[in-house]
């Protein structure tokens, strides 16, 4: 129990004090000294009601005793102390203490606290404090004491307050198994269960120990395929047990078979009349729990892919740093966390230990990244395994010719539980051999399809891949732990960010009479490590105008993300309207970004008003999304090129037209930078084309842990006019360990991990 003890914890001096004292008598000895004061303790109740909740004190609680203090000298006059009286309770756990409040407290409200122990200067002799019951019955002995002021000898006195529960017998009882889950026997796992009975009175206080009667009774319910309970009176279908301070336990063990009614039903039965089982039941209260006892054989299996916070940077090894940590440089890859969670038919996790293969496949692969992640070129809807069988055809198949053909040592990925009835047939099977354009031969059995006991044939059904792994490679295989999880990493290289790939998990699910298998198949594409980042230029977009712009999407290593496509939304147009590539409103540029991680959009706006301050077009990524100005401008329009700079330097191209569009020669372009980056040298006049170029670094942009947004700072460009045209440029700074970034910030320091 806690008590905010905002008061003084004088709990041990004040009990040395209360067993010094005595009932308020004087002390005095034989050579009749002066005689002490009295102490007079007067409660407004000296019983209260158990307050089970715990409620705090108030005034008018049910739960509350006024408890009035007066000290009186030796001639029975109300005397003032000259040093603070000290109250204090013997079973806080029963009955605690609380002053008056303080008003001059006004944040603080002392009535509403719980104290063991305080001291408190009274009026005149006089005090008024509080008791207030807790959330156990029984006796608290609440002691007063006060130093006299004739004699200076300590005066006690004692007041007994009865916190009142219930009769102790059993009201409930509550069954908790310790694990909710175990095996059969020689399943190699857990084969018991802790059973804990939790047996409690009206008052929601523990039930007395019974002595050396047992007062619960558990049983199994139904058949529970030769499982028994053991506990102290023995072994069987019914066992008795005994509580300690309101806890009994016995173990529940399992048998050499699955329970035909799983999950088993164990009860536990108390008696309200006597709190004691051993010599009968005749007024029973009951709680029931489950056990699931499963076989732990693999039955089901589904990828987990983790978060993206799951992906790391790999490096080459360099050596360690001063704290031992290792360091090393880029290697251009990335690794990516691929988890499988395995369960058996009873949805149990699969004994720790099961196997479970992984594999990965991401060729042939047609159109990435001009049309996004690219198509597998093998692949079709109209699958069809021979159940039992090595066989695989699939009528419109091109086995021989599409992506270059199929070959040995292929994987055939077939996608059964996307067709309904078909779940057992989610195979991963080895090609051995090639028989025609739409037959082909594996090396194992696919299953049989027959989880409900007859083995069914729906057809050429089932979508299906057939390809190869040729950039990405992935651990073959691991071990499932405690909770059925086995996980392994995807490696893939950084100039792949955004391919389609395929990653497949499989185990063995039996191997008698034949092997069946258990798989998951999930289509993917290579990620980057977040957080990405999209630039747009140019920035701000003309009004009225045809524009080309260009929209850059990197990961937070400055990595391309190849074949995304990049949404857009225009907004704030008033009567105007504003198309990217043809679509108007909203949509997606055309082509996806391309092997820089770049693409280019046409944007066309028509009637746009110089009033209309809010017009903008709004680029999406799956990031932050970035909002770009559109301008209508009557005299000069400033734009840059790029918008963003996050390699650390780069040349930024500067374009100055007039209201018409037309480019300004000769014109002089200065800049300025906030937050750390920089412009190296000076910026020429505008040329013949009204362009000119400015190169802007990081400079003192510090650099950041991977997953870290990086530190920003903008560059501002202007003509020099007051009042003329501005572009804004942001700069991003360094990412440790980035490979693009110049200068080269380095491997991550000890202080970073070695991937977000």
């Amino acid at each position: 129990m806690r008590f905010p003890l905002k008061t003084l914890g004088l709990l041990l001096a004040s009990l040395v004090l209360a067993s010094c004292g005595g009932g308020g008598g004087d002390g005095g000895g034989a050579t009749s000294p002066a005689a002490n004061g009295t102490i007079t303790l007067t409660a407004t109740r000296t019983t209260l009601p158990l307050n089970p909740n715990n409620v705090l004190p108030y005034p008018g609680s049910p739960f509350l005793s006024e408890v009035q203090f007066t000290y009186r000298n030796a001639a029975g006059a109300i005397t003032a102390l000259t040093a603070d009286a000290t109250f204090t309770t013997s079973s806080p756990s029963t009955v605690s203490l609380s002053p008056p409040d303080d008003p001059s407290t006004a944040n603080i409200n002392e009535m509403a606290t719980r104290v063991v122990t305080f001291p408190a200067t009274t009026n005149n002799g006089s005090y008024v404090f509080f008791a207030n019951s807790y959330d156990v019955a029984g006796t608290a002995t609440i002691t007063a004491s006060a130093t006299d002021p004739s004699t200076g000898r300590t005066v006690t006195k004692t007041l007994v307050i009865t916190v009142q529960g219930t009769t102790p017998l059993p009201a409930s009882v509550l069954l908790t198994p310790s694990p909710s889950n175990i095996y059969v026997q020689g399943a190699g796992g857990a084969t018991s269960s802790m059973i804990s009975a939790q047996v409690r009175d009206g008052a929601n206080q523990p039930v007395p120990d019974p002595g050396s009667a047992d007062n619960v009774r558990y049983e199994i319910v139904g058949d529970a395929g030769g499982a028994i309970l053991s506990g102290p009176s023995g072994t069987g279908a019914t066992v008795t047990a005994r509580t300690v301070a309101g806890i009994a336990a016995v173990s529940f063990q399992s048998g050499t078979s699955l329970p035909p009614n799983n999950p088993v039903q164990i009860r536990a039965t108390v008696d309200r009349s006597d709190n004691n089982v051993s010599n009968g039941i005749s007024d029973p209260i009951s709680a029931t729990t489950s056990v699931v006892v499963s076989d732990g054989k693999l039955f089901g299996l589904v990828i987990t892919s983790p978060n993206l916070d799951a992906i790391r940077q790999n490096l080459v090894y360099e050596g360690v740093d001063a704290d031992g940590n290792p360091i090393g440089s880029p290697d251009g890859t990335y690794s990516f966390t691929i988890s499988a969670e395995a369960t058996d038919r009873q949805g149990a996790p699969v004994i720790p230990g099961t196997n479970i293969q992984f594999g990965v496949v991401d060729a042939p692969v047609s159109g990435f990244p001009g049309l996004g992640g690219g198509t597998f070129q093998i692949a079709g809807s109209d699958g069809n395994p021979v159940e039992g069988g090595t066989g695989f055809t699939a009528p419109t198949g091109q086995f021989q010719t599409a992506g270059g053909g199929a070959g040995p040592g292929d994987t055939v990925l077939v996608f059964g539980q996307l067709v309904q009835g078909n779940f057992d047939l989610e195979n991963i099977r080895i090609v051995q051999s090639v028989n025609s354009q739409t037959s082909l031969t594996v090396t194992n059995p696919f299953n049989r399809n027959d989880t409900t006991g007859t083995s069914v044939n729906y057809g050429n059904v089932l979508p299906y891949v057939i390809g190869r792994a040729t950039e990405a490679n992935i651990t073959a295989s691991a071990l499932t732990n405690d909770i059925g999880v086995a996980s392994t990493r995807l490696n893939y290289p950084v100039s792949r960010l955004g391919k389609s790939a395929i990653v497949w998990a499989q185990g063995n699910a039996a191997t008698s009479p034949t092997v069946r298998t258990v798989g998951d198949i999930q289509p993917m594409r290579l990620p980057g490590i977040a957080p990405a980042v999209l630039s747009i230029s140019p920035t701000p977009i003309a009004g009225n105008t045809t524009t080309q712009v260009t929209a850059c999407l990197v990961d937070a290593y400055n990595s391309p993300i190849l074949g995304a496509y990049i949404g857009f939304s225009f907004s704030g147009l008033g009567v105007g309207t504003g198309r990217i590539d043809g679509v108007a409103g909203s949509g997606y540029l055309a082509n996806p970004t391309g092997l820089d991680g770049c693409t280019t959009g046409t944007v066309v706006t028509t009637g746009i008003s110089s009033s209309d301050a809010d017009a903008q077009v709004v680029f999406t990524a799956g990031g932050e999304p970035v909002e770009v100005p559109i301008e209508v401008s009557t005299s000069l329009l400033l734009q840059a090129f790029p918008s963003a700079i996050s390699d650390g330097s780069g040349t930024v191209t500067l374009l100055l037209t007039d209201g018409s569009g037309n480019p300004v020669p000769n014109a002089q372009i200065v800049g300025t930078c906030t937050g750390g980056p920089g412009i190296n040298g000076i910026i020429a006049p505008t040329g013949s084309n009204g362009r000119t170029t400015a190169v802007v670094t990081s400079g003192t942009l510090a650099p950041v842990c991977p997953g870290t947004a990086p530190a920003q700072g903008t560059c501002t460009f202007s003509t020099g006019v007051q009042g003329g045209p501005t572009a804004t440029v942001t700069v991003l700074g360094p990412v440790y360990g980035s490979i693009n970034f110049s200068p080269d910030p380095g491997p991550p320091p000890s202080s970073c991990t070695s991937g977000p």
